[in-house]
């Protein structure tokens, strides 16, 4: 019997364990959850987009995948007691660049989208103030439009995936794990805040943000810590027509979300950790200058509030590690999505069950996520939008 244990109960945790029930490997596999309420994971505080624009090619197909689960969640995702909608439904997506070398570099990412089935084309800003003409879009030279992007439910997503696996049999703990025994270069065991000890023969860290820490026990370090994403949400005075979800290469973005407009923005030079203040002056010194200058009708605006999420930054590449730790050879990292996990969870979940069960990847090759280029300090090129 292989003992794996999962640490992080989260999408990602929820998805692979979904995946091994599948498999055939309930009796195997426990999830570690300290928290089944989710109040400060990633997940239940993401905006819920599945973009398909993306610069590196297996986050394009990772994305497809993912729109492949979402919008079909009832037949992909099975077994749970409850039922889960994610409410899936396509609003767009616009990334809008400016200079030579953006357009460029745009050009090249979309004839590669394309050439992986996305529907995505590139329109000057004249055909897009034709199409969005409540827009200028001001500091832009052209956009590329993926009219199938779509929009979900993040905790629908999660709770689907985590109700689902335990309907499988998989088990979840309400526990903590606080320290790793390694012997030799192995893990042998976990034990938990609780004073239990699990034996173990495979390690899965999935603990997002705090999976820094998990590797720590181990002895390993990784450049991955937490960063602030602070949400807005207002309301316009007056009337917008609907638009795709935009988002400007200098990082404005905006999208429009259950009733009420999201503006969203990451402080990218921001020192890494936990910070939950939501800065009420940036929305207003920085973000709400940038809405009235892309659209009139922002000017006139009713702020409401809004909420403070954290990516598990990996400040190498910005794209995640799904693969075994070399030196330690029964640990498996996965994490440092960078903000693209909530997309991305149904293709990871699907390749680390071929990782254990198969010997590698077989549905999409995934290799490029290497724990290798952290040791070498070999960043993924990847000059697309940022989550």
């Amino acid at each position: 019997m292989r003992r794996i244990v999962i640490i992080g109960g989260g999408i990602m945790g929820s998805a692979i364990a979904y995946s091994l029930a599948r498999a055939g490997m309930v009796a195997e596999v426990t999830v570690v959850e300290p928290d089944p309420t989710y109040e400060f994971a990633a997940t239940p505080r993401a905006v819920g987009g599945v973009r398909l624009q993306h610069a590196v090619p297996e986050n394009v197909q990772m994305s497809l995948y993912g729109d492949t689960v979402y919008s079909a969640f009832d037949q992909h995702v099975t077994g749970g007691k409850v039922t889960f909608d994610p409410q899936f439904h396509r609003i767009g997506y616009l990334f809008l660049v400016e200079g030579a070398e953006a357009i460029a570099s745009l050009e090249a990412n979309v004839r590669m989208q394309k050439a992986l089935g996305v529907e995505v084309d590139i329109f000057e800003t004249a055909e897009l103030r034709r199409r969005y003409p409540s827009f200028t879009f001001a500091g832009s030279d052209v956009g590329a439009l993926s009219p199938g992007d779509g929009q979900i439910d993040p905790n629908a997503a999660l709770m689907g995936y985590r109700r689902a696996a335990e309907g499988l049999g998989i088990t979840y703990l309400k526990d903590r794990v606080v320290g790793l025994d390694v012997a030799g270069n192995r893990v042998t065991a976990a034990r938990l805040e609780s004073g239990a000890t699990l034996p173990v023969e495979i390690v899965i860290n999935t603990a997002n943000c705090w999976s820094a820490d998990v590797c720590a026990m181990v002895g390993v370090k990784v450049p991955i810590e937490p960063m602030r994403r602070q949400q807005f949400h207002f309301l316009s005075q007056d009337p917008v027509e609907t638009f795709p979800a935009m988002r400007h290469l200098r990082g404005f973005a905006v999208r429009q979300h259950s009733g009420v407009y999201l503006c969203g923005h990451t402080n990218f030079n921001e020192p890494g950790g936990f910070n939950w203040d939501l800065q009420h002056e940036v929305f207003e010194e920085h973000l709400w200058p940038q809405l009235a200058e892309q659209c009139h009708a922002f000017e006139t605006i009713k702020p409401r509030g809004g909420w403070v999420g954290h990516y598990d930054m990996n400040r190498l590449d910005g794209n995640p590690v799904i693969d075994w730790v070399d030196s330690v050879p029964n640990f498996l990292l996965c994490a440092g999505f960078s903000g693209h996990g909530l997309q991305h969870a149904p293709a990871v979940g699907r390749a680390v069950k071929e990782l254990i069960l198969d010997g590698g990847f077989r549905s999409i090759d995934l290799s490029r996520f290497s724990w290798r280029r952290i040791v070498d300090g070999t960043p993924i090129p990847d000059d697309g939008p940022k989550a």
